[in-house]
C-alpha cells in the first residue's frame, strides 16, 4: 500500500483505503422481496431469461401485413383479408396478393415478411389498398427476440434495480426476485460539546448536525438505520454505546478518532475487539478516519467535523455499503473535468476535495468553490453541487486549468 507517514500511523492514499475497504467486506445475504417494492434494492440472482422478449413476430408501426415479393413493383393493389389488433391472434396465412390490417404490436400472420406503414398506403375500393412504395423483407417487422433471447443472462448479481430494470423484470413475468439483505446500521455520534433536540444551547455546546446527516446518507444507501444517540467522552458510556453499535453490519461513528486527550474512539474499539485496518488517510478533508471490522460488522470511526464526516462517508462508508448490498463495483458517482474559474492553491500532498459550484457557459463546463473550505462550515456543502478533486501532486491549480469534478 502506498501512504504517507505521519508520527506512528501509515497514512494510505485514498485509492488504497478504498481497496482495503472493497477486499476486507463482502455480502450479507439476500431475501426473497416482490417486484413491486424492489427498486432500488440489488440483485442477489442472475437473472436468465426463460422466454423470448417479444414471443413472437410483430409490427412495429400500423400499417399492412405483406408478403415484401407482391409489393416489389408499385403501385400494388392488394385484398384486405381482415384486421390484427394489437393483442389477438394473428388469423390466417396470407395469400398470394393479399393483405391485413395490422396495428402496431400486432402478431405478423403466417407468410407476411414486411410491414408497409399506413403513410404508405391508400384506399382505392372496399376491401382494396394500394401499396405505393416497394419494401424489404422484415420493414417494420419486430422479431422474436429481438429485445431478449430466451435463455440469456439478462441481469448480473449485484445490479442496482432502476426503473428501466424493474421494466425488464416485469417482460420477464418476474414477480418474485432476490435482492439484498438491507444492512442494518447504527449511528452514534460522539463528543461532551453534543446538544440533542431543540432546547436552548448551553455556553460551550453545538447541536447534534452529524447523526441526522449520516442516517440520512445511509438511509440514501438503502439501508436500514437506528441511532444510537450522543455518547460522551467517558470510556464507560462509550464503550456501552459501541458495544450495542457492533451488533449491526455497519457502525459509523463521528468524532473521538484523532489524537486529543478525549478521543477514545479508537482505544475503544480495540478493547471491544475491532481489527483496525486503517487510521488516517492522505486526503483532505477527513483525515483522521478509521475502518476496521469485527466479525460481520464493518466499523467506521469518521472525523467529528461536519464536513469531513460527509466526505469520508462519501468516499469510503458509500461503496462499504454497496459492496454489504453486493454491488460488482464501488461506484463513484458521475465524473467529469471542467475548467476552473479561479486559482486554488493547496499546501500539502493531500488529495484534497474541494466543495464547488458546476456550471456551464456557452457549452463549456466550468467550476469554482464555494468559498472557505474550513471543515465545521456544512453551509458550504448545501451550496456545493460537486467536488473538485485535486491529486496529491501539484499545489497551484490556475484559473483555466483543468480539473475533475464529482457531482453531489
Amino acid at each position: 500500500m502506498t501512504g504517507e507517514t505521519q508520527g506512528t500511523a501509515t497514512m494510505l492514499s485514498a485509492f488504497d483505503a478504498g481497496q482495503a475497504i472493497w477486499d476486507a467486506l463482502g455480502p450479507i445475504g439476500a431475501v426473497p422481496v416482490s417486484l413491486s417494492v424492489a427498486l432500488g434494492r440489488v440483485l442477489a440472482e442472475d437473472i436468465v431469461a426463460l422466454e423470448d422478449v417479444p414471443s413472437f413476430d410483430n409490427a412495429a408501426m400500423d400499417g399492412y401485413a405483406v408478403r415484401s415479393e407482391d409489393v416489389a413493383s408499385v403501385p400494388a393493389a392488394l385484398a384486405v383479408l381482415g384486421e390484427i389488433p394489437a393483442g389477438a391472434a394473428p388469423g390466417p396465412a396470407l395469400q398470394p396478393k393479399s393483405t391485413a390490417r395490422i396495428m402496431t404490436g400486432g402478431a405478423i400472420p403466417a407468410g407476411c415478411d414486411a410491414v408497409v406503414q399506413q403513410e404508405w398506403t391508400e384506399i382505392v375500393a372496399p376491401g382494396t389498398v394500394r401499396i405505393l412504395r416497394s419494401v424489404a423483407a422484415r420493414h417494420n417487422v419486430r422479431n422474436a427476440g429481438s429485445d431478449i433471447v430466451r435463455g440469456s443472462t439478462v441481469l448480473h448479481f449485484g445490479t442496482v434495480l432502476r426503473p428501466q430494470e424493474i421494466g425488464i423484470l416485469a417482460s420477464l413475468g418476474r414477480s418474485v426476485l432476490d435482492v439484498s439483505r438491507k444492512p442494518a446500521a447504527y449511528v452514534l455520534a460522539t463528543g461532551n460539546e453534543l446538544s440533542e433536540g431543540d432546547a436552548p444551547l448551553a455556553p460551550g455546546m453545538i447541536r447534534n448536525s452529524n447523526g441526522p446527516m449520516l442516517s440520512a446518507l445511509l438511509e440514501a444507501e438503502g439501508c436500514t438505520v437506528r441511532g444510537l444517540g450522543v455518547a460522551r467522552d467517558d470510556r464507560n458510556g462509550l464503550t456501552a454505546k459501541i458495544r450495542e453499535g457492533l451488533e449491526a453490519d455497519i457502525l459509523v461513528t463521528s468524532g473521538g478518532v484523532s489524537v486529543g486527550a478525549y478521543d477514545l474512539v479508537g482505544e475503544v474499539l480495540r478493547v471491544l475487539g475491532v481489527e483496525i485496518r486503517f487510521w488516517k488517510v492522505n486526503i483532505r478533508p477527513g483525515m483522521p478516519v478509521l475502518f476496521g471490522t469485527k466479525g460481520r460488522t464493518a466499523v467506521f470511526g469518521l472525523p467529528g467535523n461536519p464536513v469531513s464526516a460527509m466526505v469520508t462517508f462519501l468516499k469510503f462508508v458509500r461503496p462499504a455499503v454497496r459492496r454489504l448490498q453486493g454491488c460488482r463495483a464501488a461506484e463513484e458517482g458521475v465524473r467529469l473535468t471542467a475548467m476552473l474559474e479561479h486559482e486554488i492553491v493547496k499546501l500539502d500532498g493531500k488529495r484534497h476535495f474541494v466543495r464547488g459550484i458546476l456550471r456551464e457557459e456557452k457549452g463549456v463546463p466550468l467550476v469554482r468553490s464555494t468559498g472557505p473550505q474550513l471543515s465545521n462550515v456544512l453551509s458550504s456543502l448545501s451550496l456545493a453541487n460537486c467536488l473538485i478533486v485535486l491529486p496529491e501532486e501539484g499545489r497551484s491549480f490556475p484559473a483555466g486549468a483543468r480539473v475533475e469534478v464529482e457531482l453531489l
